[in-house]
């Protein structure tokens, strides 16, 4: 390659034409350590994405016995469409709505289970299905589905997904007994994770700096906003009109094919997929099994027989933890002795020196303490303060025009305040409202504790999911947007399902012990509530402490920045991008020892 001036008249950078995603190599050990290493100047990509970019967006690098870098790719930034305003707007509103239908079906359900458990005679013990069932199958397909989209296209999931969806809500409507219901429930839960992550790898393929920060802030504000809305419809045509909760089921499939319909014509082709279109089944059978038999046993653990020391609790989560350790060893496997590409590669979990995992674990976390607040609120107002639905309904609404508010002001500063500080402050939020929960009497007025602690618990989820959505998609590579969104997606369901387990393990045992003791069932409720909350406070807290100490460095995101890396040192510098050629990538000569295999790809490009 015949060197020219650099831009901006720097020193030691050659300008190279971007590389397409059929051009770039692959993150196997196998085949890229071996032909890449083996070039005496081997060129280095480095992207140029938000203000949190670090070098292991750029590259996969680990440091050799001489304390170079070993390179295993060369990852170029993938051009972005120019869109119009209109165009964009409308790409964010569809997959803003997929997430918010995701939300708000099941949220329509939670508030009318007294109702669905007349009509469809459902016994306590299996109550809990009819929002466990979509739980169960939207949190274990996702990981599945995020590659689906990265092989076979965004968009085309994301049109079946919401169409799955929608076909299944409907359907769902005319069920008259409580295993078809449940069914019907489980199937709609595919969708959903079918489409989710896609809406993630369409938004993070589409968009780019401030653009997408703004993107990913209005998809966050679904979830809750989803939950917000669900909560009121399903409330309002329960109480007034003759189908009751059927009637929100038959108006959420209505939207969702409505927003199929929309995306089919909006989101634009698929872009950035990846050119091995090979799926690893048998990873996917392993956590896919793994992940329906954990939330399983996580699921039915209260209403088993002797509960959690049930004997059968006990095996299926056993299996569950070995096919889930399986599905890492054959992930590994795949990575080092295949040419196949992984399912999930296990990269993701290293990456920007395991700030990327921790958000993981952080996501999960949080969410014991985000679910856990609205279904120990429902018990507290209606069943400790006897409101009715609608009034329910009505001091949920806080919740919904605060997650709204939020997402709007993540836009707007995500930019400018650093990541880790935009997590913090919202995990301490939601846990400060469970400890107002937590302390609040039977007869607390709504306007007190109650309506202050409503609108602050949505901060930690608004805040969480857009900053870690936008930071996962950073340092994702162009082809793998989907599964790396749907881990942080899987990670948050798992969390949402342990701590509603965790949660009704405290409350009940809390309850118990205060009705041995004489206690009447409405002040046992209460106090095995207050336990909830605290539970929950400390999940929020918790996870705070962990962003606190493993997000050090996370800065803001949106703005334009370069990174350059040098060779021999791990840290690396950043500058701000000015007048780029989108057309371009600056890259750095590497010097590394030879090895026996040549790169004949690089060579090519030499």
């Amino acid at each position: 390659m015949q060197d020219e001036k650099a831009p901006h008249g720097r020193p030691g950078y050659d300008v190279v034409p971007e590389l397409s995603s059929t051009q770039r190599l692959d993150l196997h050990p196998v085949t890229t350590r071996q032909s890449m290493a083996s070039q005496k100047d081997v060129p280095m990509a480095v992207t140029a994405e938000g203000v949190g970019t670090t070098p292991e967006l750029a590259l996969e690098a680990g440091e050799a016995a001489d304390g170079t870098r070993d390179v295993e790719a060369v990852v170029a930034e993938p051009e972005f469409p120019v869109l119009s305003i209109w165009r964009t707007m409308a790409i964010a509103m569809v997959t803003t709505f997929a997430m918010a239908l995701s939300g708000a079906g099941n949220m329509s359900l939670s508030i009318a289970l007294p109702d669905i458990q007349r009509d469809l005679h459902v016994i306590d013990s299996e109550l809990h299905w009819i929002s466990a069932a979509f739980a169960l199958t939207n949190g274990c397909f996702l990981l599945l589905s995020g590659r689906l989209a990265d092989v076979y296209g965004r968009k085309t999931c994301f049109v079946i997904g919401v169409a799955w969806y929608a076909i299944w809500n409907l359907v769902g409507g005319f069920m008259q007994n409580t295993a078809a219901f449940v069914v019907t429930r489980a199937l709609a839960g595919m969708g959903s994770a079918l489409s989710i992550p896609s809406a993630i790898g369409i938004i993070a393929s589409t968009f780019t700096g401030r653009t997408r920060a703004s993107a990913f802030a209005c998809f966050s504000a679904g979830g809750p906003i989803g939950g917000g809305l669900g909560v009121t419809i399903g409330g309002l045509l329960t109480a007034y009109t003759e189908p009751k909760w059927r009637a929100a089921l038959w108006l959420f499939a209505g939207m969702a094919a409505g927003v199929a319909i929309a995306g089919y014509f909006v989101v634009l082709p698929d872009r950035h997929l990846d050119p091995d279109r090979r799926i690893d089944w048998v990873g996917a059978g392993l956590v896919t099994c793994g992940l329906v038999l954990l939330m399983f046993g996580i699921s039915s653990a209260e209403a088993a027989p002797q509960g959690w020391k049930t004997p059968y609790i006990i095996a299926v989560i056993v299996v569950a933890a070995f096919l889930i350790a399986c599905f890492f060893g054959w992930e590994h496997f795949v990575e080092t002795r295949t040419s196949r590409p992984p399912l999930m590669r296990l990269a993701l979990w290293t990456r920007s020196k395991g700030k990327l995992a921790a958000t993981y674990f952080i996501g999960g976390i949080s969410w014991m303490g985000f679910t856990t607040f609205f279904y120990n609120t429902t018990l507290f107002f209606q069943n400790v303060q006897g409101a009715s639905v609608i009034t329910a309904m009505l001091r949920f609404l806080p919740s919904t025009i605060s997650g709204l508010i939020c997402n709007v002001v993540v836009a707007k500063i995500v930019h400018i305040v650093p990541g880790q500080l935009l997590i913090c402050f919202g995990l301490a939020a939601t846990g400060v409202a469970n400890i107002f929960f937590a302390i609040s009497p039977a007869d607390e007025m709504y306007w007190k504790l109650p309506f202050n602690a409503m609108w602050l618990a949505v901060l930690g989820a608004d805040f969480l999911i857009s900053v870690g959505s936008i930071f996962v998609s950073t340092l994702a590579l162009p082809e793998e947007q989907s599964v790396a969104g749907a881990l942080f997606q899987t990670m948050v369901q798992l969390g949402g399902a342990l701590g509603l387990a965790f949660v009704n393990v405290v409350q009940t045992s809390i309850s118990m012990k205060e009705t041995a003791k004489g206690v009447d069932h409405k002040t046992a409720l209460l106090h095995g509530l207050h336990g909830a909350f605290y539970f929950a406070a400390g999940a929020s807290f918790t996870a705070m402490l962990i962003a606190l100490v493993m997000l050090r460095g996370m800065g803001a995101y949106g703005a334009e920045k370069k990174t350059s890396i040098n060779s021999t040192d791990s840290s690396a510098s950043e500058e701000t991008r000015v007048d780029r050629p989108p057309e371009t990538v600056l890259v750095e000569k590497v010097e590394k020892a030879p090895l026996e295999t040549p790169a004949s790809e690089l060579g090519a490009q030499k």
